[in-house]
This record gives structure tokens, C-alpha cells and sequence, in this order.
């Protein structure tokens, strides 16, 4: 799968339903060459002057699962 396709799904947290938003970059390790964080972000409310939150960087080990339209994330809360 190509990050592309990846950012085009929404990031869903499991448990609570929450919706976190969409992929706009990742992190990648140096040492292989697999991803190691999601930088999800663009659910805030539109601002005036740009202020927005930055992006959540979410560990690939909390992804469950990447399904057609979304993919769900393990709840932040039991880290």
C-alpha cells in the first residue's frame, strides 16, 4: 500500500469511537526503512491567522487495523 492510499483513510480510535483524522506525514526509521509514527491531524475547527494544532504522531504499533475507509487505532489511554 502507498502512503497516498493511506492518507486518504480516516484514523479512528477503537474503543472511544474518536475520530483523530488523517494521515499528512510519517515518521520513517533509518535503519529499515518501515514507519514508525502517523502524524494525524486536520480535525480542528478552521482558525483565523493559521493557528491549528500541530499534527498527534501516533505509534505504528497501536494501529489494529487498516480497513477501505478508515483505520482503527488502539485508545491512547492504555499506553
Amino acid at each position: 500500500m502507498k502512503f497516498s492510499d493511506l492518507q486518504k483513510k480516516e484514523f479512528i480510535e477503537a474503543g472511544r469511537g474518536r475520530q483523530l483524522g488523517y494521515a499528512v506525514d510519517a515518521t520513517i526509521s533509518t535503519d529499515d526503512g518501515t514507519i514508525e509514527y502517523f502524524h494525524v491531524g486536520g480535525m480542528e475547527k478552521m482558525r483565523l491567522f493559521g493557528n491549528s494544532e500541530a499534527p498527534v504522531k501516533i505509534p505504528l504499533r497501536r494501529v489494529m487495523v487498516i480497513g477501505k475507509d478508515v483505520v482503527l487505532v488502539d485508545d491512547a489511554a492504555k499506553e
